[in-house]
């Protein structure tokens, strides 16, 4: 991050919008003016506490706490740089982010504000140690019983849901492509169930000819041939055993 010597030019602009009426037209300007001069200070800590796909999310969750830090500005009650009152503005709006909108999976607000801290604290271990921190060490180092370092780490590895474009293995199909898909004959289940015991209570002709027509594929003259019935007898004694059907379906 820039030194803060390099932030000390925007203070007199800040007290400049502090001191504007909120009706003055020169505040958008001005507030516009100063978001993007403190733009760098939320790319910083966005970079700092997520990876390239948060990234973007972090950045407008960081400008929201900028947008804070500047309407808020006290002019009398600021004390040496901006960047004093604006990195905690920032800082506190990123991290609400990765607590509350983050997670892929209900989790308990200590475990997620553990987990968070828990991401802090893993890089400057590791470069004390020179190697990844050992849960009793960051247990130790944070103040907190290893049991919930431990519960925190399970839970971190299931902050985000796996994307379905994504593949398990290099050169492997998306995940989405390995899933199966709903069977269009599951919607059939429900009504067989339902009208196979409504066949069995109709005469044993008009069953047979229902079973031809519907599960063998005949026509009417086909079954006629194999029934010993006229085509148009047949029609008419599969109405009748279809609104039969309709009327037991519908009871």
């Amino acid at each position: 991050m820039d030194a803060p010597s390099d932030y000390a030019r925007l203070l007199p602009a800040l007290a400049e919008y502090a001191a504007l009426p909120g009706d003055d037209p020169r505040r958008p300007g001005l507030r516009s003016t100063l978001i993007l001069a403190f733009l760098p200070v939320v790319q910083h800590l966005a970079r700092r506490y997520g990876d390239d796909a948060a990234r973007e999310d972090l950045t407008q969750a960081g400008v929201i706490g900028l947008i804070h830090a500047i309407d808020h500005w006290d002019p009398d009650a600021a004390r040496g740089d901006a960047l004093g009152y604006v990195v905690p503005c920032v800082r506190g709006e990123i991290l609400r982010h990765l607590r509350d909108r983050t997670w892929s999976v209900r989790v308990s607000r200590p475990v997620k504000e553990l987990v968070v801290t828990l991401d802090k604290a893993v890089g400057p271990l590791t470069q004390r140690l020179g190697r990844a921190p050992r849960p009793s060490e960051l247990a130790e180092h944070l103040g907190v019983r290893v049991d919930d370092v431990i519960d925190a780490i399970a839970v971190r590895a299931e902050r985000r849901s796996a994307s379905l474009d994504a593949s398990i293995e290099p050169g492997e199909p998306p995940l989405g492509e390995r899933l199966g898909d709903a069977d269009p004959a599951m919607d059939d289940v429900e009504f067989r169930r339902s009208v196979w015991p409504l066949l069995a209570g109709l005469p044993e002709r008009e069953r047979r000819i229902v079973l031809l027509r519907f599960f063998g594929n005949k026509t009417q003259s086909e079954i006629g041939e194999m029934v010993g019935l006229s085509q148009m007898h047949v029609s008419r004694l599969l109405a009748r055993a279809l609104a039969t059907l309709r009327r037991g379906l519908m009871s």
